[in-house]
């Protein structure tokens, strides 16, 4: 028995959230939210990308080395945010509450419950320390489900058992962490959120003198721009922030994983949804494992199946969507195609082969793990959604230096998946993401204080970017590197 725990559990900790995995249907959302204290202590880039490409662009670098002008160095920061997801957000409070102004630019225009990004994610430690800094923990506690324990479930004779976790994690989805930073953010006197575009690239702007801005100009999809001293790049995996700065060096890494997600509208008879559950086939020679959580505020739950490259060797049909980018290949749980658009690849969209897929994991669950196929019917298998293997993202380094989230100068800094993307075979992405939100914050604090100041200047600011540039990378690295072997079937 001690021997089937502790392996249980070492997957366990490996793979409580995956990348693609516990898609949340969930429509509840709690309207009380706590109010963040306002009290709390307080590129080089004469090059833009546009889909992926640099151009020359007409507008000189402020940044190529110059020592800034007096009165450019004591304005106050004007710091825009690329991204309004939970990262995003959190900067944007923590700069609030530290007496800065920021901008929030987001390409969504609402926060939906279904979709690509309503996934459940599990907060640790970490996430939940990071949230309680900017006074965003109680608010988030109160819409998501505090999870106690890890459920084992043997496939072959149903056996259940449930363990106790020293720390307990936060489980909440997506779109209900947005939803909740979105509400606080709402009420702060300091951040300003735009919705409904996204940005294409920042580049070095021609009117430093500008009282509105200095150095920096936000381009924006829809053609507009803002002008900014400081961005914050929070606009994911395929950040176009990144990409604009010719110092940000990084490489899209894939991983021999990837999963399948399903949904299922009740939660079974004897489960609870205080857990997280772990089913692996006892058939040794199955390398896939299933993952099953409650929704959060909802009586249904999410299924995973995570599976190795080397699983598709024995099942074809598993073979995984093939993309240097990330893309659903559905719009939601009742199966519908995307059917094409820019953004999809795949060949042979069609009914046909959804239904292909539904019948071939019936057999499949049937003969592997046949206890808990007989939980799931036609229609659970008919929402199942077929998900790109596992990417992260590694930085890389200029000859003699080191890896940096940081530009050059100090005015644009990377955090969440455009600094440190990872595969969520550990549950650390949105953990990780949090806690850079707090570190870059902290360094800008650290730095007022070293200088006295009691308002944030632009030479401060750009200080305490290059700080955080240097030092959180040596964090986050060995994290995604972590990740990334438990995203690999073990080797014996």
């Amino acid at each position: 028995m001690r021997k089937l725990t502790a392996s249980s559990l070492l997957l366990t900790v490996a793979t409580v959230t995956f990348d693609l995995m516990l898609w949340n249907s969930s429509e509840a959302y709690g309207a009380a939210h706590s109010r963040v204290s306002r009290n709390t202590p307080s590129l080089t880039c004469d090059e833009r990308v546009t889909n992926g490409n640099f151009r020359d662009t007409a507008a000189p670098s402020v940044f190529s080395g110059e020592k800034l002008l007096d009165d450019e160095q004591q304005q106050e920061p004007n710091v825009v945010i690329c991204g309004g997801g939970p990262a995003g957000l959190l900067a944007s409070v923590l700069l609030n509450n530290a007496g800065i102004k920021s901008t929030v630019v987001e390409q969504a225009t609402e926060t939906k419950a279904w979709g690509t990004k309503s996934y459940t994610m599990v907060l640790n430690d970490k996430g939940q320390g990071a949230l309680e800094r900017g006074g965003c923990l109680e608010a988030a506690t109160e819409v998501g489900q505090i999870r106690p324990f890890i459920g084992l479930f043997n496939p072959t004779n149903g056996e259940m058992k449930r363990i106790p976790k020293k720390s307990p994690n936060l489980a909440i989805t997506r779109h209900l962490l947005v939803r909740c930073l979105e509400e606080i953010v709402s009420d702060l006197p300091n951040v300003t959120v735009r919705k409904g575009v996204g940005v294409s690239g920042v580049t070095a702007s021609n009117d430093g003198g500008d009282d509105d801005g200095v150095g920096l100009r936000v381009d924006l999809e829809d053609g507009t721009s803002i002008s900014a001293t400081h961005v914050i790049g929070a606009d994911g995996k395929w950040s176009n922030v990144r990409r604009s700065i010719p110092s940000f060096l990084g490489t899209i890494v894939t991983c021999p994983s990837a999963a399948i997600s399903m949904h299922l509208p009740n939660i079974p008879e004897g489960w609870e949804s205080d857990s997280t559950y772990l089913i692996k086939p006892t058939n040794e020679e199955c390398k896939f494992y299933m993952i099953v959580s409650a929704l959060p505020k909802n009586q249904s739950m999410s299924l995973s199946m995570v599976y190795y490259d080397q699983t598709v060797e024995k099942y074809p049909w598993l073979a995984p969507p093939m993309s240097g980018k990330l893309v659903d290949q559905y719009e939601g749980w009742d199966g519908t195609f995307k059917n094409g658009g820019q953004n999809s690849d795949l060949e042979n969209d069609s009914t046909a082969e959804h239904l292909d897929l539904s019948d071939q994991l019936k057999q499949l669950f049937e003969e592997e793990l046949p206890a808990f196929s007989v939980l799931l019917n036609d229609e659970v298998y008919r929402t199942a959604v077929m998900r790109r293997r596992a990417t992260w993202l590694k930085m890389k380094a200029r000859d003699g230096q080191m890896v940096t989230y940081s530009s050059e100068d100090g005015r644009v800094s990377l955090i969440g998946d455009a600094a440190h993307a990872m595969t969520a075979s550990t549950g650390e992405g949105c953990n990780t993401a949090l806690e850079s939100c707090v570190d870059l914050v902290e360094n800008v604090i650290s730095t007022m204080k070293e200088k006295e100041e009691t308002s944030c200047t632009v030479d401060t600011m750009s200080l305490a970017f290059t700080r955080f540039g240097t030092s959180r990378p040596k964090e986050c690295i060995s994290v995604q590197e972590l990740a990334a072997s438990k995203s690999m079937l073990p080797t014996k």
